[in-house]
């Protein structure tokens, strides 16, 4: 690894193991609340990919401001008066819906993980400020993530948002998590084009703005389908419609 700088960060970086990564994904698929399963996927799986996403996150004025002030991006997130000021219909009003309707908290995701796997989060703001600061922000807009694609939090759209994210992020862990996931979905419910979506969400990702280094939150105030626009975002039709005509008994989850 070259010497850490301001102007080159240091960025983890452990040799990829394929059983290991192999043996974390069994055991998220025992135990899907335990991310400390998804934290040793990633460093079984992700070698140096993520790497080019990481550098132009830290090179960006949206990455500048989050590794200087990593509560500005909370503060954006949490401030209800403000989402709300945008009004009904509105990038604001959906992401306020999604957080209320699932019951979850704008820190939520990045909070779970943390207490899943405290020595790793410690770590990282110790030896990796930057790269700690890109894991808070990528988990704090993960939600935005949901809202913005179209894909839920059912199994299904997990898996295919992994892929999304894999595919704008460049990481393979991501990539590859989602992909054993549509497997494992496949192998449960046969009938589902479960390849044909993560195509979908795949090309999805290529087509549209690079929103690691885009400010979301600067889009909250814009009608959901025109954030989606301004993003070069078309959520999946065959995703909503596959789901639309499910009656049977939901896969087993595997979140990120």
């Amino acid at each position: 690894m070259s010497a850490q700088t301001a102007e080159n960060p240091a960025f983890p970086y452990q040799p990829v193991r394929p059983l290991a990564a192999l043996a974390a994904f069994r055991g998220l698929i025992r135990d899907k609340e335990d991310t400390r399963y998804v934290f040793r996927f990633f460093a079984a799986a992700q070698g140096r990919t993520g790497e080019a996403s990481f550098r132009r996150f830290c090179a960006s004025e949206l990455g500048r401001t989050i590794i200087a002030d990593r509560q500005w991006l909370a503060d954006r997130l949490m401030d209800r008066e403000r989402l709300e000021a945008c009004g009904p219909g509105t990038f604001a009003a959906a992401y306020l819906h999604y957080l209320d309707s699932e019951g979850l908290d704008p820190l939520g995701v990045y909070e779970a993980a943390v207490a899943n796997n405290p020595e790793h989060y410690a770590l990282l703001d110790r030896d990796y400020p930057e790269f700690s600061a890109y894991t808070w922000a990528m988990s704090l807009t993960h939600d935005l993530y949901h809202v913005l694609t179209g894909y839920g939090r059912d199994a299904l759209g997990e898996a295919l948002l992994l892929v999304f994210t894999g595919v704008q992020t460049g990481s393979r862990g991501s990539r590859l998590l989602g992909a054993m996931g549509g497997l494992k979905i496949r192998s449960e419910i046969p009938s589902w084009p479960v390849g044909r979506m993560m195509r979908n969400a795949a090309a999805m990702a290529r087509a549209a703005a690079p929103m690691p280094v885009t400010d979301l939150t600067a889009l909250f105030p814009l009608a959901l389908d025109d954030a989606r626009a301004a993003l070069s975002l078309r959520p999946d039709p065959l995703y909503r419609d596959t789901l639309a005509a499910w009656n049977g008994p939901p896969p087993i989850a595997v979140k990120a």
